[in-house]
């Protein structure tokens, strides 16, 4: 099971998102949920650093199936954007593959 936390500050401003775990719906290298998951995340990733000036962190284990993105003075508008845009292709997997593979959790920060 993937471990989800979105976090956003009381005015609903991202802060960051946190993964864990691999989905487990399918073996190593065929597990299509795992991989959407992480598409995501390195896509959001990738895109902040390249098409913003945000400052922010980014941890990662990919053995462990681990990617934490913190930014303590929040986002741009562009990485705002970035956050919505991953929380909506979350949001997608969830709703395709359901509770059983992939846990949602929204965190004020």
């Amino acid at each position: 099971m993937t471990n989800i936390i979105i976090r956003k500050n009381t005015d609903g401003e991202y802060k960051g998102f946190k993964l864990e775990g691999h989905a487990g719906s399918g073996e190593y290298g065929k597990d299509i949920v795992c991989a959407a998951i992480s598409m995501l995340s390195i896509n959001t990733v990738n895109s902040l650093e390249k098409f913003t000036d945000d400052v922010f962190t980014c941890d990662a284990n990919p053995e462990k199936g681990y990617i934490e993105v913190q930014a303590e003075n929040g986002f741009s508008e562009e990485g705002e954007l970035l956050m919505k845009s991953f929380e909506l292709g979350i949001t997608g997997v969830y709703k395709q593959y359901g509770n059983e593979f992939l846990n949602i959790k929204f965190e004020e920060v």
